[in-house]
């Protein structure tokens, strides 16, 4: 079975972001779909403009046209559409005219069935007149009242008809795959690319999925992609500044978070830096001047908690990294670096107990070190000269 086109939903009112996405998401969807609101509020500049700037993708205007067919549908065929769409609701004179003005400029009509009473034979009915796709759209009120896609997709696709059938209406990464294989031959993708941390990564995560080509692997990589793409760039200098102002430096974590204590420990001695780990028996005593890192997703683990209260009280920096921007040892750090964003932590499936924190921050303090050495110069033969040699 041939992979289903991925169509790309852009939906918002201000056309340089609209064009922004549109880059972002290229190289992984077929289709770009110019939403109602777009079009509305844009008009036909923004179909051509897209069409001028991706001309080997699929340009669908979603007019949603609902009477004088092809009156309504030809400037945006003649602008440069590939795809029109009509309202199934509209009424099969108003279906033809817009085949009609489809025909005239060779693109394709799609007819949406969304509100439609008997979709099955409005499908029927709009095949035989010529239309090439049939949209089974699941609109965000009824989505919202918790209505999918699925039974309709089903019922069209066992009609057996000589047409494509698009499917809308809140598929995500997970959902994909199970569309492409309950027979959907174009994917709508809208929130779930375009609200994402990076839709570029989004985009190419769905595009795996409903290849059947997703894996662990990748979903690791960009849900770790999607944290540190929402995780602040002037971290890097904020967070090398305290190093840099530092007399000391201390690191402390819990757990897993210890063992990314010890990365991060490592190559700031291999840059030059007085590091000690907290725990280790050949720790000296904190002092005033001095800095603790601390290392906890929850900012609430209770050794830690101890650690930070005796290193403000005799007068040494705090940082802390977290996946929270509000905690116990948050409210005593100098300052909180937080990674991603608090919502991307919830429950995800096979990614146990903290990976996703972990993981994320191991990668966010190797970018510091990479900065730190590029910043300041420092040579790879110089940090090997730091590296321990009693091994």
């Amino acid at each position: 079975m041939a992979s289903p086109l991925i169509q790309l939903a852009l939906d918002s009112l201000d056309f340089d972001q609209t064009i922004n996405l549109a880059e972002q998401a290229a190289p992984y969807v077929d289709i770009f779909e110019i939403g109602t609101p777009c079009i509305k509020f844009n008009g036909i500049e923004i179909v051509k403009a897209l069409k001028a700037k991706y001309p080997n993708n699929l340009l669908l205007v979603d007019l949603k046209t609902m009477d004088a067919g092809e009156y309504e549908a030809t400037p945006f065929y003649a602008a440069g559409a590939d795809i029109c769409t009509v309202l199934g609701v509209s009424g099969m004179a108003t279906i033809g005219g817009v085949i009609k003005a489809a025909k005239a400029h060779h693109a394709e009509v799609q007819v949406d069935l969304i509100n439609v009473p008997n979709k099955v034979e409005c499908a029927r009915q709009a095949a035989e007149l010529g239309a090439q796709i049939i949209g089974v759209h699941t609109g965000l009120d009824a989505q919202a009242a918790g209505q999918t896609p699925f039974a309709d997709l089903q019922d069209i696709a066992r009609l057996g008809l000589n047409v494509r059938i698009s499917v809308a209406g809140g598929i995500n990464q997970t959902t994909a795959k199970q569309v492409a294989d309950a027979g959907a031959d174009i994917i709508v993708v809208g929130a779930a690319i375009y609200g994402a941390a990076s839709p570029a990564s989004a985009a190419r995560l769905i595009r795996l999925h409903a290849d059947g080509k997703a894996t662990h692997r990748h979903f690791v990589l960009d849900k770790i992609a999607s944290v540190l793409a929402t995780t602040q760039d002037a971290y890097n200098e904020q967070l090398t500044d305290m190093l840099d102002n530092a007399r000391r430096i201390f690191i402390s974590g819990a757990g897993r978070s210890g063992l990314v204590c010890r990365f991060f420990a490592m190559r700031l001695v291999h840059s030059g830096y007085d590091v000690s780990v907290v725990g280790e028996v050949v720790t000296p005593s904190i002092r005033p001047g001095d800095l603790l890192i601390v290392i906890s997703g929850s900012g609430e683990t209770e050794q830690l908690i101890a650690f930070t209260k005796k290193a403000k009280e005799v007068g040494a920096d705090i940082a802390l990294i977290s996946a929270k921007d509000d905690s116990t040892i948050g409210d005593l750090a100098t300052a909180v670096f937080q990674i991603g964003r608090a919502d991307q932590y919830k429950k995800v499936v096979g990614m146990p107990m903290g990976t996703v924190f972990e993981l994320s921050t191991l990668w966010f303090l190797e970018a510091l070190i990479s900065h730190i050495i590029h910043e300041k110069g420092i040579p790879e033969e110089i940090m090997r000269s730091r590296h321990a040699n009693l091994e």
